[in-house]
């Protein structure tokens, strides 16, 4: 119990009162120290679309595991289906998630787009024709005789460009295409020589442009011309090349130059009947040219300038590309 002392000191009555035992106590009770702030929850930034390539059906994809922001550590990412596991063709959603300690979680998803490189089941290319082949231009000749100046341009030709087409579509394969055109020869007359050179270069695909010298003669020269693609054609597919017969341009609008287009039209129609008969691939290059074929001939009429080039290049790509690539 308190105990109680009594002094009288200069006339006053002191009390002291001292507090002893029972719980009491003489100091007071210090304040608690406030409680942290919680953590923020983990953020998750993904990166950007992953691109592949593969000349299989799927890829082997490589990518970097995003890192989490915030949470409580430790904070572990996971992300399905995991880097470098295999892709199939077409795109694939990634999806990662971030846990931390608390058993907070974030998100994100990106795109993993795995796509075929392109190839094509032939690689090797003979083309056989005429000047138009070996690729010539004619510009008028100021001098009147003879008429026109005939150039060769072998950069423009045809199977020149055809080759760049190619090699740049097929960047993981070895193309060439062999430029195998003479000037001035009828085609009646190359039966020979193609027989020859498909013998010697072995070509997986043979590409027939010819007939313009035969159509000199009108309507009496198309059927020998016919008979002598043909025989070309059947001797290509024998030794096991894959045939393409491209038609014969059109002449200009509105000028009597070149060859009659009415004798023209009559000889690629005995052509497709050649391409069904031979189970060839027709390349209509008539009609790659119909809609402007003054913007493709030069100044005879009849060989093509180098636009005109590039347009049978580019109609010869179309149809390899439909009919070859994997």
């Amino acid at each position: 119990m308190p105990i109680v002392r009594t002094s009288m000191r200069a006339g006053v009555l002191a009390v002291a009162v001292l507090a002893i035992g029972c719980g009491g106590s003489s100091s007071p009770t210090a304040p608690s120290a406030p409680a942290p702030p919680p953590t923020a929850a983990p953020t998750l930034t993904c990166p950007g679309p992953v691109s592949a390539t593969t000349s299989e059906a799927s890829a082997t994809v490589s990518y970097e595991i995003p890192a989490a922001q915030g949470g409580e550590a430790p904070v572990s990412v996971a992300c399905t289906p995991a880097s470098d596991e295999s892709f199939p063709l077409g795109t694939t959603e990634v999806r990662c998630t971030a846990t931390d300690r608390g058993g907070r979680t974030a998100s994100c998803t990106f795109g993993v787009s795995v796509s075929r490189i392109p190839t094509l089941a032939k690689t090797r290319f003979l083309a056989f024709g005429d000047s138009v082949t070996v690729g010539i231009v004619a510009t008028n000749n100021p001098g009147g005789s003879p008429p026109y100046l005939l150039r060769e341009v072998p950069e423009a030709a045809y199977p020149r460009v055809l080759q760049q087409l190619l090699a740049a579509r097929y960047a993981s394969q070895s193309i060439t295409v062999l430029n195998e055109g003479k000037g001035g020869e009828r085609v009646v007359d190359g039966v020979g020589r193609a027989q020859s050179v498909i013998n010697a270069n072995r070509p997986e695909a043979v590409l027939i442009l010819d007939g313009y010298n035969d159509l000199g003669l009108g309507d009496a020269g198309i059927d020998p011309a016919i008979a002598a693609v043909t025989t070309i054609a059947k001797d290509a597919r024998f030794r096991g090349a894959r045939v393409f017969i491209g038609t014969l341009t059109p002449p200009p609008v509105g000028v009597n130059r070149g060859l009659s287009n009415t004798t023209i039209t009559r000889y690629n129609a005995k052509l497709r009947d050649v391409a069904r008969g031979e189970n060839a691939v027709l390349v209509d290059v008539y009609e790659a040219f119909a809609a402007n074929p003054n913007a493709y001939n030069s100044d005879d009429g009849r060989h093509p300038n180098e636009a005109g080039y590039r347009r049978i290049a580019d109609t010869f790509f179309a149809a390899i590309q439909l009919e070859l690539e994997h």
